[in-house]
């Protein structure tokens, strides 16, 4: 009786593992579309009676016939095609990659498109264009090997030096520099768009929360971004002092004989390491500002591990990287990068993204606005929480804001701020 028992226990056993689920999904159907003629919506009810359902459905996706688009899902679902019909390569992208002059985010920016791309389960071409410099000669050649309109987009992340030669060509496809806003460089080529941050319009936003009678002190490094920083908060506050931080990382001495700095609001215009140094030498100094007020520069989770909460208890950090679609940004974080809090790889993807939609006509990912030739973001305000940045509000401006800052015709070479913005 007890190995019968054994025996049909173990059948049961058996009998409920083979009734789990196959982790493996199931096959769908695709249909390429080889065939360049446009069908009308009559062309395409035609096909429908004469029963030529695959060339119907492959040529009925921009039909606004509300009867043609149900029948189209009712096909779909029936031949369980869940991806869009499309071409043989939907999209071609091409990476102009000045290496040497940014480093390691010219293959993270690559490298996350390449992770969206995978993420829209649609055929893509992807190549990759490495130049050493940004010389006139050696940006002629990579679009010389461009030519021939073989690519939908070309995205180049570039410095000052590159965006000014590229948006002075006869182009002949639409060209993205991620790296640039379009107020630094005075580009009238239709065909060159920008996906950089604004600065000002976050210092802008962060100038909403300062006192008309406050003590403004900015403070700044020897680099060209946090200059630049500087010169954009006096261009919207009257700032009292401007303080310049060493590469020492030793500030307490400083700190103490501008005791101005205690209740005071800080303009923190330096990249993460140096601003963390500087915060809790604040409090070893035992001086409290009222509130410290920084941009996208401190907009990183580095800030929150190397300070103390009251080092940083009365900051606030602004930023201009929205929310994507989350699966989006789970895909990206499993190779290795970063579209959360890395302002490069969210901006290159923003771009792409935008193209992407427009030649699949595919939904978006990402939900910044394109305006005038460049990425049109909004600004979120932050405070540095214990463990997190937390949202917070921004308030009503005043009506009497300065005019708005025109950025000076030195700009700062990429690699420079470059290197600042992601230390």
């Amino acid at each position: 009786m007890r190995k019968l028992l054994v025996i049909f226990t173990l059948i049961t056993v058996i009998s409920a593992q083979i009734q789990l689920l196959s982790p493996i999904p199931l096959p769908s159907n695709v249909i390429i579309d080889l065939d360049t003629q446009e069908y009308s919506d009559e062309e395409l009810a035609e096909l429908l009676h004469k029963g030529e359902i695959f060339t119907f459905l492959a040529k009925a996706g921009k039909t606004q016939n509300p009867e043609l688009a149900a029948m189209k899902q009712s096909y779909m679902t029936l031949f369980n095609i869940t991806h869009k019909i499309y071409t043989s390569a939907a999209f071609r992208v091409a990476f102009i990659v000045p290496y040497k002059k940014i480093g390691k985010y010219a293959y993270s920016t690559s490298n996350s498109v390449l992770a969206y791309l995978l993420n829209r389960k649609i055929p893509f071409e992807m190549e990759l264009f490495p130049i050493e410099d940004e010389e006139n000669a050696t940006l002629h050649e990579a679009l010389q090997n461009l030519s021939g309109g073989a690519f939908d987009l070309i995205v180049a992340p570039v410095t000052y030096k590159g965006a000014e030669y590229l948006c002075m060509q006869n182009l002949e496809t639409e060209l993205f520099i991620p790296t640039l806003h379009k107020n630094r460089v005075d580009c009238m080529n239709n065909l060159v768009s920008f996906g950089g941050i604004d600065y000002n319009a976050q210092i802008e936003t962060l100038s909403y929360l300062v006192d008309p009678n406050a003590t403004t002190i900015t403070v700044s490094d020897s680099s060209s971004i946090s200059k630049m920083l500087s010169q954009a908060v006096a261009q919207n506050l009257e700032v009292k002092e401007h303080l310049s931080l060493d590469r020492s990382g030793y500030y307490k001495d400083m700190i103490l004989r501008h005791e101005d700095l205690n209740e005071s609001t800080i303009f923190l215009n330096t990249p993460v390491v140096k601003s963390s140094l500087f915060l809790s030498q604040l409090t070893l100094a035992d001086f409290k500002p009222m509130q410290v007020l920084s941009t996208q520069i401190n907009y990183s989770p580095l800030l929150l591990t190397l300070t103390q909460y009251h080092d940083r208890e009365n900051m606030v950090v602004a930023s201009s990287i929205g929310e994507p679609d989350p699966v989006l940004s789970e895909n990206i974080a499993l190779i290795g990068q970063d579209i959360r809090f890395n302002w490069l790889n969210y901006a290159t993807v923003t771009g792409v993204d935008y193209y992407f939609s427009t030649k699949t006509g595919e939904q978006r990912l990402t939900k910044e606005r394109f305006l005038d030739g460049s990425i049109d973001y909004d600004v979120f305000l932050y405070e540095a929480g214990l463990y997190r940045f937390i949202p917070k509000e921004i308030p009503t401006p005043p009506e009497d804001l300065n005019d708005t800052y025109v950025y000076p015709d030195d700009e700062p070479p990429m690699d420079d701020y470059q290197s600042d913005m992601m230390e």
